[in-house]
């Protein structure tokens, strides 16, 4: 199954990009060091080196290599932060994409950094929210509009590097030709309103993954996105000859 992946990220309005990715024809991998702390950038560095590192070459029983790589990501970040007391409160979101066979492919995160499968006909967040105001959701104590502006959508409840142990959330997607698979760190849907994002890119394989990842980014700046911005592009193309480069 053939499968174009690309990448783009940029600094916003930020004094530093602290998101970190990586993606091939078989996974993706985006983080988002946690602001306001320092060390956010190397927390979500060590999480995207650790991660790749289980990922890459990684084959069968994807849910369980998923958590390996989360766990695996959150004692990198958990032995920086005792190496640096500088960095002693710095972690990080962490959301990963792996291939299974015929299709079907895996999601897992920490954070609210978010993942969504884009198809013809729909847009849908595959991920779960890890911040206060998603488990308020949850847990029916607060309705959606007021999810959307709760002061708790900015504390994560969920993260790399936090606790000892990790309790990521993993979700199976079915990827048909002209689906695609986006991740993104959270600046990009403060600025870009994410249900359009299958008329915002096209048809799949109407142009390279790498190009429709910096399109999402430009978009997001041009929308006055005031993080980082990173998204990381998974498509499945609509036809065997593939996407058309620009």
């Amino acid at each position: 199954m053939a499968i174009d992946a690309g990448w783009a990220s940029a600094q916003g309005r930020r004094a530093e990009n602290q998101d970190r990715c990586q993606c091939s024809a078989r996974w993706g991998v985006l983080s988002d060091g946690i602001g306001g702390y320092a060390g956010g950038a190397a927390a979500a560095q060590l999480a995207v080196d650790a991660a790749v590192a289980t990922l890459d070459g990684a084959c069968g029983d994807e849910p369980a290599v998923l958590f390996d790589a989360m766990r695996r990501a959150n004692s990198a970040v958990r032995d920086g932060r005792r190496r640096h007391p500088d960095w002693e409160l710095m972690g990080a979101t962490l959301t990963l994409a792996l291939a299974g066979g015929q299709g079907l492919w895996f999601v897992a995160n920490l954070g609210d950094s978010p993942g969504w499968v884009v198809r013809p006909d729909e847009t849908r967040q595959v991920t779960e929210d890890h911040n206060y105001a998603a488990e308020l959701l949850r847990h029916r104590l607060i309705s959606p509009a007021q999810a959307a502006c709760h002061p708790g959508r900015h504390v994560l409840s969920r993260a790399i590097g936090i606790e000892e142990e990790v309790s990521p959330s993993i979700c199976p997607v079915e990827l048909a030709p002209g689906d695609r698979l986006v991740l993104a760190s959270d600046g990009l849907g403060g600025a870009v309103d994410t249900s359009l994002l299958h008329d915002l890119l096209g048809p799949a394989g109407d142009t390279a993954a790498r190009h429709q990842a910096r399109l999402l980014v430009d978009l997001a700046l041009e929308g006055g996105a005031s993080d980082n911005v990173t998204a990381v592009v998974l498509c499945r193309p609509s036809s065997p000859g593939g996407h058309r480069p620009l």
